[in-house]
């Protein structure tokens, strides 16, 4: 009957012993939860690592040598926008809006805004989308192709001499 009136080794006569959610059994048991947080906080970043190359390699058209080149960053070559050639430019031809009884109304995809009688415009060449003068001006001074349907204007505008 001795061994009954023994209290045990973790816990103190006064109550205040050492918690025993804290012990090393409980401990043991959260390793292999902390485990797959690893593995899967690695596989995580290795999938944005991934993307980031994809991304980058998609938007250079495969000009790209070192997705991640640290000795020599100008290895990387990111797109530009090219502008339009000045020279180009000028050689697009311009009307005079007038719009007849039984037309439909033409409306500049860059403002959005529809062309009053007197109004000029450019036709580009090839696709045959017409803007505001102003408007497309101003697109072709950071764009070298048409905002409608992404057809290169420079090669369009060179092997054409149509006037309209």
């Amino acid at each position: 009957m001795a061994g009954l009136n023994q209290t045990s080794p973790s816990v103190s006569p006064s109550g205040t012993g050492p918690s025993t959610w804290l012990s090393d059994e409980n401990w043991r048991l959260l390793d292999p939860l902390f485990a797959v947080l690893n593995v899967g906080l690695i596989v995580f970043v290795l999938y944005i690592l991934c993307r980031i190359y994809y991304c980058m390699s998609r938007r250079s058209n495969g000009t790209i040598t070192a997705a991640f080149s640290f000795d020599n960053p100008a290895e990387i070559s990111l797109p530009t926008t090219a502008r339009l050639n000045s020279d180009v430019l000028s050689t697009l031809p311009i009307f005079v809006y007038v719009m007849a009884a039984d037309d439909e109304k033409l409306e500049c995809a860059v403002c959005l805004t529809e062309f009053e009688t007197g109004e000029k415009g450019r036709l580009l060449p090839g696709c045959n989308h017409k803007f505001h003068v102003a408007c497309i001006d101003m697109w072709f001074a950071s764009h070298s192709t048409c905002p409608i349907c992404r057809s290169r204007v420079e090669a369009n505008a060179m092997g054409s001499d149509e006037a309209v």
